[in-house]
């Protein structure tokens, strides 16, 4: 059973405002070992700080690629996008009972639009192009008893089209929750995090944590998916084959909204973009070495929307698109 809120910790700073873009790859949270499945796991206790250094820090690296098809956007127009996503960061032990995290993470958007319609129209072309997203985060983690966890962390992020005012496009905010360990095979408990948003107020997401070993294959879990694609505004049904492979179905909740640039016309100069949506997806993960994973999946974006503002967030064009089905690949190591 992993730590209950280390993937929360790994991904909620380094977001696109839903907790998606974490760095770091939790390798601690995978496959069911042969002594998990039939002995129960050693209890921590609080201590003194760590003094082995090859014990107290671990680092990790991860990326990742997805394509999002083309689909129609109502009123007329399609759009596509390809998404790439880098990560990094350090977990340093300091006890048994308090854990920092330092991350980095990084998301860029190429977006493709095509055709004219009512939602590119205040644009009077593309409303955008490419988008880049860089989040610093930082989050301590403490098991306060044998039971009881606790998470708190901040960030700092900017996010924007290429060559938007720099000094206009950051926002930040925390997170903090809890989660309790019922036995080796259920953990609930859950997380918020209140971020600050471009041209807009604050905006708080609640996430549920949710780990639960139904048999010694079979989980549903927000907690074991790649980090840099994590589920945490999400769930996964995970069915482990063995212990290097598994497949899952899951889906997540995701919003991202960003600053424009000052191309184009007046009244989209220096304005925002915005894009909802819920994907569903099927992955399978792939664990050649105890330091790698791999995972591949495939998967549908129900739910679309794409918004885009002025440079005081007003609304100018709001549409909802037709589903459209995407392909992704995840690569990450931990040493």
């Amino acid at each position: 059973m992993p730590h209950p809120l280390r993937r929360i910790a790994r991904s909620a700073g380094l977001s696109t405002i839903v907790l998606m873009t974490g760095a770091v790859w939790a390798q601690d949270d995978g496959a069911p070992s042969a002594s998990e499945m039939h002995a129960s796991q050693s209890n921590e206790s609080a201590g003194e700080p760590t003094t082995d250094t090859e014990q107290a820090f671990s680092w990790s690296v991860s990326g990742g690629d997805i394509y999002q098809f083309e689909t129609d956007i109502n009123g007329g127009g399609r759009y596509s996008v390809n998404r790439t996503f880098l990560g990094a960061g350090v977990e340093f032990k300091y006890s048994p009972a308090l854990t920092l995290d330092f991350d980095i993470g990084m998301e860029w958007d190429n977006y493709d639009f095509t055709g004219k319609g009512p939602f590119s129209k205040p644009a009077a072309g593309d409303p955008w192009g490419s988008v880049f997203d860089l989040t610093l985060s930082a989050v301590s983690r403490w098991r306060l008893d044998d039971e009881w966890r606790m998470i708190l962390g901040g960030f700092i992020r900017w996010s924007g089209e290429n060559d938007a005012d720099f000094s206009r496009a950051f926002t930040g905010g925390g997170v903090f929750g809890g989660a309790y360990v019922f036995s080796d095979d259920l953990s609930l408990g859950a997380t918020a995090l209140v971020t600050t948003q471009i041209e807009d107020g604050l905006l708080w997401i609640p996430s549920p944590i949710v780990d639960w070993k139904i048999n010694r294959q079979l989980f549903i879990s927000n907690m074991r998916g790649p980090v840099t694609y994590p589920a945490s505004l999400g769930l996964e049904i995970i069915y482990y084959l063995n212990e290097d492979m598994n497949i899952s179905l899951g889906g997540r909740y995701e919003y991202r909204r960003f600053r424009l640039n000052d191309d184009g016309p007046a009244a989209i100069r220096d304005g925002v973009g915005g894009e909802r949506t819920f994907p569903v997806w099927l992955r399978f993960e792939w664990r050649p070495m105890e330091q790698i994973r791999l995972h591949v999946l495939a998967g549908v974006n129900f739910g679309q929307r794409l918004e885009l503002e002025n440079s005081q967030g007003s609304t100018l064009s709001r549409r909802d698109t037709d589903p459209s089905p995407f392909i992704g690949c995840f690569l990450g190591f931990r040493f």
